[in-house]
C-alpha cells in the first residue's frame, strides 16, 4: 500500500535531474572528511550494530549489552524496509549517481554490478533510517527531535557515498516515517515498543558511553555545511 502512493522519481534529463545532480555535485567537498567516515559507517543498518548510531545522542552504548526487544522492533522495521524497497525499486528503476558519473567515488567497496545497477530509487538507507530515527524518538521523548534527525542522517549518508540521489533520499525517509506509523499499529510491534522502552532506559543508566561521540559532532558539523537545503 505505501509503495502504491510514490511518485515516480526525476525523469532522466528533466531540471528535476538537473537539481539532484547539483545537489549531488556539492556533497563531493565532504570526500575523505570525518562525515565520509560517518557515512561509511550508517551503510550497516543490521541490528545490533545500527543502533550505535544512537548512542551519541542518548549518551549509552547500546551494543554493550542484549537488547532483545529494541533487535526485534529493529529487524522488523529493516524487513519491511527491504521489501518495500524491492517493490519500487522494480517500479521505478533509475541508475545511481556512481552510473551516471564513473568518476564518482563511494565511501563503500561496490561490485561493478551494484554500481551500475538501476536500484537508485528510493534510498534503502534513508527508508530504514527514518524508520529507525522514528523509532527511538518513541523510545526516548526527551531526545525525539534529535533521534529523528539522526535517523535523516542515516539517509543522507546514502547521498554522501554517491549510491543514491539527493531526491531517492528524501522519498526514503518520507517513506521511512510512514512505514513506522503502519508498524506501530500491530499488537506484536506496540508489545515490544514497551519492553524496549524500559531498555533503552536502563541502556541510559548504565554510565557507558562511545568513544566516537567527539568524531561524530565533527562529522555532523562538516555535513551541515555543505548539506543541500
Amino acid at each position: 500500500d505505501l509503495a502504491a502512493t510514490v511518485p515516480a522519481p526525476a525523469a532522466p534529463g528533466s531540471n528535476e535531474q538537473a537539481e539532484d545532480a547539483a545537489l549531488s555535485e556539492r556533497l563531493r567537498q565532504l570526500e575523505d572528511t570525518d562525515r565520509w567516515w560517518m557515512a561509511t559507517a550508517h551503510a550497516e543498518v543490521r541490528p545490533p550494530e545500527a543502533a550505535q548510531h544512537f548512542d551519541c545522542l542518548l549518551g549509552t552504548r547500546l551494543a554493550a549489552n542484549p537488547r532483545p526487544a529494541l533487535n526485534r522492533l529493529m529487524g522488523r522495521l529493516l524487513a519491511d524496509s527491504e521489501r518495500l524497497t524491492v517493490d519500487l525499486v522494480a517500479r521505478h528503476p533509475r541508475l545511481r549517481p556512481l552510473a551516471a558519473d564513473p568518476t564518482r567515488r563511494s565511501c563503500q567497496r561496490l561490485n561493478e554490478a551494484t554500481r551500475a545497477s538501476a536500484t537508485s530509487f528510493p534510498a534503502a538507507g534513508a527508508v530504514a533510517g527514518a524508520a529507525y530515527g522514528a523509532l527511538f524518538a518513541d523510545l526516548a521523548p526527551d531526545r525525539a527531535e534529535a533521534a529523528r534527525q539522526m535517523g535523516r542522517e542515516i539517509g543522507l549518508s546514502r547521498a554522501i557515498c554517491a549510491t543514491n540521489w539527493p531526491s531517492d533520499v528524501q522519498a526514503g525517509a518520507t517513506l521511512g516515517e510512514a512505514l513506522y506509523d503502519a508498524a506501530t499499529s500491530q499488537p506484536e510491534f506496540a508489545t515490544d515498543l514497551v519492553a524496549a522502552r524500559l531498555e533503552v532506559a536502563s541502556a541510559r543508566a548504565e554510565g557507558a558511553t562511545n568513544p566516537g561521540c567527539a568524531s561524530e559532532r565533527l562529522a555532523l558539523a562538516q555535513g551541515r555545511a555543505v548539506r543541500p537545503d
